[in-house]
């Protein structure tokens, strides 16, 4: 603005007579008026040309004062230039000014476009990955059963469950031990939410002797573990069309729901979970009465689950951070407090990035610690 000043009060201009050519053309946009310096426009009102501390006052005042609205980027800007001011880098220093206000941070919009690429779970054999999952509470049946215990093979999609009265430890070790270990051998991973039953002492122990690697999926995305979670819908669905009024008979209708599911094939592979297991499809009922014949398809597995993944990526918005960075957390509970959900902010904290747990997993503190 100095340099501006001068050669339009008192014609100074630099001795480079190369400069000088520049200076002209640049104060050819600029006008002066009682002593201030306005830049002109082709299709704007004059624009009061302001130095960096007074552009730092209008800008708070435009985005937060009494009739700010907060707006964010390109509103912002043009906001201030049709209040008549300006200056130079005007839209990077609005997108700074934005990106600081911690009003804007909290009460942004929730962000649906994932933030990391898709990580499919491959088996290599059958039976080398379980997911494990609790399906209930169900109505109270015969014997007090009220929950399902369902573990399900990544590889097979085969599916095995069955009715217990309480979600414990000791059932799960049970369970594990004569459905999975006596039945199919002993796995390579278990595959868990985080659940008191599942995250204990006592199965770390069982794994550890048995040499299991025992995962747990995402406490804030416990549906990382989508096997378990479509596995625990599918046997809902086929219990529910079978039930009827019965409700409580549901343990009896299990051992059938699980039949019906391990013999009908599925719409990813194109062969049901016992093909895949046995290597032959099971013989039912109609077959025996009309003599069908047995049809051999080809395993579409992994290049459906490649068209998934690359449908999937299309989508994806990369969010990572390092160790240190100061972040903002999802609240767990938003748009439904009590009060007024409506005005509650959508996020929380901030947090210090403590440790990467994996990918698109992170250890967060506040300053106080973990």
């Amino acid at each position: 603005m100095d340099k501006i000043l001068d050669y339009l009060k008192n014609g100074t201009q630099p001795n480079n007579r190369q400069k000088a050519q520049k200076l002209k053309l640049v104060c050819a946009k600029y006008t002066l008026v009682n002593g201030e310096l306005y830049r002109r426009s082709y299709a704007k009102p004059l624009t009061k040309c302001l130095r960096p501390e007074e552009a730092l006052k209008v800008m708070k005042v435009v985005h937060q004062g009494e009739c700010g609205t907060h707006a964010r980027g390109r509103s912002l800007v043009m906001r201030i230039l049709r209040q008549g001011f300006f200056w130079p880098n005007i839209h990077k220093d609005a997108q700074v000014f934005v990106e600081k206000c911690s009003q804007c941070q909290y009460y942004t919009d929730m962000q649906r476009q994932p933030a990391g690429y898709l990580k499919p779970i491959n088996s290599s054999w059958p039976f080398a990955i379980w997911g494990l999952d609790f399906l209930g509470p169900m109505p109270t049946a015969i014997k007090n059963y009220k929950w399902i215990l369902i573990a399900v093979d990544y590889f097979t999609k085969w599916i095995e469950a069955k009715p217990l009265t309480q979600p414990t430890t000791q059932n799960i070790e049970n369970f594990f031990w004569a459905n999975i270990v006596c039945r199919y051998g002993i796995p390579m991973v278990i595959i868990t939410d985080n659940d008191t039953p599942f995250a204990n002492q006592r199965i770390h122990d069982f794994c550890g002797e048995h040499q299991i690697n025992l995962k747990y999926a995402s406490v804030w995305h416990p549906h990382t573990n989508g096997q378990a979670e479509a596995a625990n819908k599918n046997i809902l669905n086929i219990l529910k069309k079978r039930l009827d009024d019965a409700k409580t008979r549901w343990p009896e209708e299990l051992p059938g729901a699980l039949w019906a599911y391990n013999t009908a094939p599925s719409e990813v592979t194109q062969e049901s979970p016992f093909s895949l297991s046995f290597g032959v499809d099971a013989v039912i009922p109609v077959e025996l009465e009309h003599l069908s014949p047995r049809i051999e398809t080809t395993l579409k597995r992994l290049e459906h689950k490649r068209r998934i993944e690359r449908y999937y990526n299309k989508k994806v918005k990369p969010r990572t951070f390092i160790r240190g960075d100061l972040v903002l957390k999802q609240r767990l509970l938003a748009g439904s407090n009590l009060g007024v959900p409506k005005l509650e902010p959508n996020w929380e904290g901030p947090y210090i990035v403590h440790e990467i747990a994996g990918p698109n997993a992170y250890y967060l503190m506040t300053s106080e610690g973990i």
